[in-house]
Parts: structure tokens; sequence; C-alpha cells
């Protein structure tokens, strides 16, 4: 009988210890419920407009030429903004789990939506890219390109994708520069492309 209470009270500890492992992070959403609904709304009252319209007050670059491109910054308030614009489109009821959700993703991150403009197909693929902040250059933790193109009427290749990177030591108000480095040309080196970002100017 006391064999088996030692062998009982033994798999409490373990089930009290595991269990405490096993307890979901609380993550605190980077906008408030107010800014939320503002968001939403926005989503609302702009769902007509193409992506381009919509992000136009988020993004940094307009030449239009090889070597050049363009970013947007995602931030979590446009993201829910896109979200809802989104629901709009489909009709839908927009999901307050997949808003809730889609705001943990980028509490702690610098999300960037990035065009890049060369003249071969799978130029994207040779595409590199960190972030400038305070003399330091911090590398992606995750980021994608297209691997071949959209031709555009100009002749034009576009190559699409993102970019994210940690927001760690990087306060909301800091200026920021995003470097994209690739080949436009195939049979030419490297260009350098940046972008360059307050955030305190950006919801």
């Amino acid at each position: 009988m006391g064999k088996t209470i030692k062998i009982l009270h033994f798999l409490l500890i373990l089930l009290l210890f595991f269990g405490c492992d096993k307890e979901e992070k609380i993550i605190k959403l980077p906008l408030t419920q107010k800014e939320i609904e503002e968001a939403i709304e926005y989503g609302k009252k702009n769902a007509s407009l193409t992506f381009t319209e919509f992000t136009e007050n988020w993004t940094v670059g307009y030449e239009y030429e090889y070597g050049k491109g363009k970013a947007v910054l995602i931030t979590p308030f446009l993201r829910v903004a896109l979200l809802s614009k989104n629901a709009v489109e489909k009709r839908q009821k927009l999901n307050m789990k997949i808003v809730n959700y889609a705001l943990k993703e980028v509490a702690d991150k610098i999300f960037f939506k990035v065009s890049l403009y060369g003249n071969y197909a799978t130029f994207g693929r040779t595409a590199k890219f960190y972030l400038e902040y305070n003399g330091k250059k911090i590398q992606p933790i995750s980021f994608y390109m297209s691997p071949y193109s959209q031709f555009t009427r100009d002749y034009y290749h576009i190559s699409e994708g993102e970019v994210k990177f940690l927001n760690k030591d990087i306060p909301p108000n800091a200026k920021i520069k995003l470097v994209a480095i690739f080949k436009p040309y195939e049979d030419e080196e490297e260009k350098c492309c940046s972008f360059e970002f307050d955030l305190s100017k950006f919801k």
C-alpha cells in the first residue's frame, strides 16, 4: 500500500512539472481593442481599393526601373485592416480568432512585403536582405521571393515576396532601413536597393 502511494505521489509530481512546461506563453497584443476596431473599420471603408492603393501610406520606394523596387511595412494595424478588407471582398464575417492569431504572429516581428524589378525571369532567386538599425545589420528570420517573376507590359520582370525580422531592441519610433541586394541583370554584378522607414510615422 505504501509503495503504491509513493508511486502515485511521484506521478503527481511529474504531472505538475510537465504540465507547467506546457502552459501557453502569454503574448501581449500589439494593438488595443480600440485600435483593432479602427483597423477593421479602415479595411471596410477602403475594401474597393487595390492592394497597391490600400497600402500606399505604408509603402516606400516608387522608382520603377531595373535594380529598384518598393517595400510595404505590414504593421499590426495594416495586418488587421487587410484581413477586414479580405472579409468584405469575400462577403464573410471577420473571424476575431484569426485577427488575434495574426496579431500574435507579428507582435515580435517587423514584416515587409517587397517588390523588386529586374530583366530576367529568375532574378528574384538572387535576392538577399538585411535590416539596418543604429549602425547594425540585422539578418532576417525568414524571407521568400517568387522563384519566377511576373512579366509586365513595360518589359519589366517583377519578383514579389516577404521578409521578416525580429523587432527585439528596436523601439516603435526607430528609423530603420531595409536593404535588398540582388542581380537585376543576369550578366552583371549585384545591385543594392534600400528602403528607409521612420516607424513613428506608420499606424
